[in-house]
Protein backbone atom coordinates (compact mmCIF):
# COMPACT_ATOMS: atom_id res chain seq x y z
CA UNK A 1 0.00 0.00 0.00
CA UNK A 2 1.92 2.99 -1.12
CA UNK A 3 0.57 6.83 -1.97
CA UNK A 4 1.09 8.66 -4.83
CA UNK A 5 2.92 12.29 -3.60
CA UNK A 6 2.23 15.19 -5.95
CA UNK A 7 5.32 17.54 -6.43
CA UNK A 8 8.01 18.64 -7.54
CA UNK A 9 7.82 17.43 -11.81
CA UNK A 10 3.94 16.54 -12.27
CA UNK A 11 3.84 13.65 -14.20
CA UNK A 12 0.53 12.21 -16.05
CA UNK A 13 0.09 9.85 -12.66
CA UNK A 14 0.27 12.44 -10.39
CA UNK A 15 -2.26 15.02 -13.02
CA UNK A 16 -4.47 11.93 -12.74
CA UNK A 17 -4.54 12.56 -9.18
CA UNK A 18 -4.62 15.71 -8.43
CA UNK A 19 -8.10 15.75 -10.95
CA UNK A 20 -9.28 12.89 -8.96
CA UNK A 21 -8.87 14.85 -5.55
CA UNK A 22 -10.13 18.06 -7.04
CA UNK A 23 -8.01 20.06 -4.66
CA UNK A 24 -8.67 23.31 -6.03
CA UNK A 25 -12.05 22.97 -7.31
CA UNK A 26 -13.21 21.64 -3.49
CA UNK A 27 -17.14 22.50 -3.56
CA UNK A 28 -18.45 23.98 0.34
CA UNK A 29 -20.86 21.79 1.46
CA UNK A 30 -24.65 23.01 1.66
CA UNK A 31 -26.01 22.02 4.45
CA UNK A 32 -23.31 23.12 6.79
CA UNK A 33 -20.53 25.65 7.39
CA UNK A 34 -16.74 24.52 7.97
CA UNK A 35 -15.01 27.12 9.65
CA UNK A 36 -11.18 27.12 9.70
CA UNK A 37 -8.59 27.04 11.88
CA UNK A 38 -5.52 26.76 9.85
CA UNK A 39 -2.87 25.05 11.46
CA UNK A 40 1.18 26.69 10.61
CA UNK A 41 2.44 24.99 7.14
CA UNK A 42 5.23 23.65 9.17
CA UNK A 43 2.45 21.25 11.41
CA UNK A 44 1.39 18.81 8.26
CA UNK A 45 3.00 17.73 5.81
CA UNK A 46 2.19 19.49 2.16
CA UNK A 47 2.66 16.94 -0.11
CA UNK A 48 -1.23 15.84 -1.60
CA UNK A 49 -1.84 12.18 -1.78
CA UNK A 50 -4.78 10.11 -2.89
CA UNK A 51 -7.01 8.99 -0.60
CA UNK A 52 -8.59 5.58 0.51
CA UNK A 53 -9.69 5.79 4.04
CA UNK A 54 -11.42 7.67 6.82
CA UNK A 55 -10.79 7.27 10.46
CA UNK A 56 -12.79 8.72 12.77
CA UNK A 57 -11.20 9.84 16.38
CA UNK A 58 -12.28 11.56 19.32
CA UNK A 59 -9.98 14.45 21.28
CA UNK A 60 -10.71 13.27 24.66
CA UNK A 61 -10.25 16.92 25.86
CA UNK A 62 -12.74 19.87 25.56
CA UNK A 63 -13.43 21.98 22.56
CA UNK A 64 -12.22 22.01 19.28
CA UNK A 65 -10.16 25.25 19.81
CA UNK A 66 -8.06 23.48 22.39
CA UNK A 67 -7.15 20.70 20.34
CA UNK A 68 -5.98 22.36 17.70
CA UNK A 69 -3.67 24.44 20.20
CA UNK A 70 -2.22 21.31 21.32
CA UNK A 71 -1.01 20.45 18.06
CA UNK A 72 0.28 23.91 17.13
CA UNK A 73 2.71 23.89 20.23
CA UNK A 74 5.02 21.27 19.24
CA UNK A 75 6.56 20.31 15.89
CA UNK A 76 5.60 16.81 15.65
CA UNK A 77 3.02 17.11 12.85
CA UNK A 78 0.25 15.14 14.29
CA UNK A 79 -3.36 16.69 13.42
CA UNK A 80 -6.24 15.90 11.66
CA UNK A 81 -7.70 18.21 9.01
CA UNK A 82 -11.13 18.32 11.15
CA UNK A 83 -12.29 18.46 14.28
CA UNK A 84 -16.66 18.40 15.03
CA UNK A 85 -16.90 20.39 18.13
CA UNK A 86 -19.81 19.35 20.96
CA UNK A 87 -21.94 22.10 18.94
CA UNK A 88 -21.56 20.25 15.57
CA UNK A 89 -19.21 22.98 14.07
CA UNK A 90 -16.64 21.57 11.93
CA UNK A 91 -13.49 23.10 11.65
CA UNK A 92 -11.06 22.63 8.68
CA UNK A 93 -7.21 22.89 10.16
CA UNK A 94 -5.23 22.14 6.55
CA UNK A 95 -6.70 20.56 2.81
CA UNK A 96 -7.44 17.34 3.46
CA UNK A 97 -5.86 16.52 0.56
CA UNK A 98 -2.73 16.65 2.57
CA UNK A 99 -1.58 14.72 5.47
CA UNK A 100 -0.19 15.01 9.00
CA UNK A 101 0.31 12.16 11.33
CA UNK A 102 -2.89 10.59 13.44
CA UNK A 103 -3.06 7.19 13.74
CA UNK A 104 0.39 5.93 15.01
CA UNK A 105 0.60 2.70 13.08
CA UNK A 106 4.41 2.00 13.19
CA UNK A 107 6.29 1.24 10.29
CA UNK A 108 3.31 2.32 8.29
CA UNK A 109 3.29 5.69 7.00
CA UNK A 110 1.44 5.25 3.86
CA UNK A 111 -1.70 4.95 5.47
CA UNK A 112 -1.31 8.04 6.89
CA UNK A 113 -0.92 9.67 3.51
CA UNK A 114 -3.61 7.36 2.27
CA UNK A 115 -6.31 8.62 4.98
CA UNK A 116 -8.13 11.90 6.15
CA UNK A 117 -8.82 11.74 10.22
CA UNK A 118 -11.81 13.41 11.61
CA UNK A 119 -11.82 14.24 15.43
CA UNK A 120 -15.03 14.30 17.64
CA UNK A 121 -14.55 16.45 20.58
CA UNK A 122 -15.28 14.18 23.37
CA UNK A 123 -13.28 13.19 26.73
CA UNK A 124 -14.31 9.83 25.67
CA UNK A 125 -14.35 7.29 28.69
CA UNK A 126 -15.94 7.99 31.87
CA UNK A 127 -15.53 6.63 35.52
CA UNK A 128 -18.54 5.27 37.47
CA UNK A 129 -19.07 8.73 38.94
CA UNK A 130 -19.34 10.56 35.87
CA UNK A 131 -15.63 12.28 35.62
CA UNK A 132 -12.82 12.39 32.96
CA UNK A 133 -9.52 11.50 33.46
CA UNK A 134 -9.37 15.07 34.44
CA UNK A 135 -11.62 15.43 37.28
CA UNK A 136 -14.73 17.22 35.56
CA UNK A 137 -17.73 15.77 36.28
CA UNK A 138 -20.09 15.56 32.70
CA UNK A 139 -24.10 15.23 32.99
CA UNK A 140 -25.52 12.24 33.69
CA UNK A 141 -27.62 12.87 30.52
CA UNK A 142 -24.83 13.85 28.24
CA UNK A 143 -22.88 9.85 28.92
CA UNK A 144 -23.97 6.68 27.29
CA UNK A 145 -23.32 3.03 28.52
CA UNK A 146 -21.12 1.46 26.46
CA UNK A 147 -19.03 -1.87 27.18
CA UNK A 148 -15.87 -1.61 25.04
CA UNK A 149 -12.58 -2.41 25.34
CA UNK A 150 -12.50 -2.19 29.15
CA UNK A 151 -14.20 1.26 29.64
CA UNK A 152 -17.73 0.89 30.28
CA UNK A 153 -19.74 4.84 30.54
CA UNK A 154 -18.56 7.40 28.20
CA UNK A 155 -19.30 11.10 26.92
CA UNK A 156 -21.86 10.56 24.55
CA UNK A 157 -20.90 12.18 20.76
CA UNK A 158 -24.24 14.66 20.55
CA UNK A 159 -26.77 14.74 17.96
CA UNK A 160 -25.55 17.54 16.65
CA UNK A 161 -21.44 15.93 15.85
CA UNK A 162 -23.75 12.94 14.44
CA UNK A 163 -25.37 15.16 11.91
CA UNK A 164 -22.18 17.28 11.20
CA UNK A 165 -21.06 13.44 10.53
CA UNK A 166 -23.73 12.99 8.20
CA UNK A 167 -23.03 15.43 5.87
CA UNK A 168 -19.18 15.49 6.17
CA UNK A 169 -18.78 11.96 5.33
CA UNK A 170 -20.37 11.35 2.09
CA UNK A 171 -18.57 15.08 1.01
CA UNK A 172 -15.34 13.90 1.59
CA UNK A 173 -16.30 9.90 0.21
CA UNK A 174 -17.26 12.30 -3.02
CA UNK A 175 -15.23 14.50 -3.38
CA UNK A 176 -11.78 11.90 -2.81
CA UNK A 177 -13.17 8.87 -4.39
CA UNK A 178 -13.07 6.76 -1.29
CA UNK A 179 -15.36 3.65 -1.43
CA UNK A 180 -17.05 2.26 1.77
CA UNK A 181 -15.87 -1.47 2.68
CA UNK A 182 -17.52 -4.13 1.14
CA UNK A 183 -18.42 -5.64 4.88
CA UNK A 184 -18.69 -2.35 7.62
CA UNK A 185 -19.70 -4.64 10.00
CA UNK A 186 -17.81 -3.79 13.43
CA UNK A 187 -15.53 -1.70 11.47
CA UNK A 188 -14.75 -0.28 14.80
CA UNK A 189 -13.02 -3.60 15.41
CA UNK A 190 -9.31 -4.34 15.34
CA UNK A 191 -8.27 -5.35 11.79
CA UNK A 192 -4.72 -5.98 10.26
CA UNK A 193 -3.78 -2.36 9.33
CA UNK A 194 -1.28 -3.83 6.17
CA UNK A 195 -4.31 -5.62 4.79
CA UNK A 196 -7.31 -2.99 5.37
CA UNK A 197 -9.19 -2.38 2.54
CA UNK A 198 -10.60 1.44 1.65
CA UNK A 199 -13.64 2.72 3.52
CA UNK A 200 -14.38 4.31 6.77
CA UNK A 201 -12.96 2.98 10.12
CA UNK A 202 -11.83 4.33 13.73
CA UNK A 203 -8.71 4.95 15.46
CA UNK A 204 -9.43 1.19 17.40
CA UNK A 205 -9.60 -0.61 14.22
CA UNK A 206 -5.28 -0.19 13.64
CA UNK A 207 -4.42 0.27 17.01
CA UNK A 208 -5.58 -2.52 19.95
CA UNK A 209 -4.49 0.03 22.25
CA UNK A 210 -7.08 3.35 21.52
CA UNK A 211 -10.60 3.50 22.51
CA UNK A 212 -11.75 6.35 20.35
CA UNK A 213 -13.82 6.38 18.88
CA UNK A 214 -16.30 3.91 21.04
CA UNK A 215 -19.37 1.94 19.10
CA UNK A 216 -21.84 4.61 19.97
CA UNK A 217 -25.35 3.33 17.78
CA UNK A 218 -26.08 6.09 16.47
CA UNK A 219 -22.21 6.80 14.53
CA UNK A 220 -22.61 2.55 13.79
CA UNK A 221 -26.15 3.38 12.20
CA UNK A 222 -24.63 6.32 9.81
CA UNK A 223 -21.44 4.43 9.09
CA UNK A 224 -23.65 1.53 7.88
CA UNK A 225 -26.63 3.74 6.05
CA UNK A 226 -23.21 5.25 3.81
Amino acid sequence: MTGEVIGGEIGKTAKQVAKQIKVKTMPTIPELEIKKIPLASNQYYQGLYAKKYIFLHHTAGGSAASSIASWASTPDHIATPYVIDRDGTIYETYSPAMWAYHLGVKGNSAIEKASIGIEICSYGALDKDYKTYTGKKIEAGKAVPVDFRGQKLWERYTDEQIEALKALLPYLMKNFGIKLQDNPKDFWEYRNPLTLPSGIYSHTTVRKDKIDIFPQKEIIDLVYSL
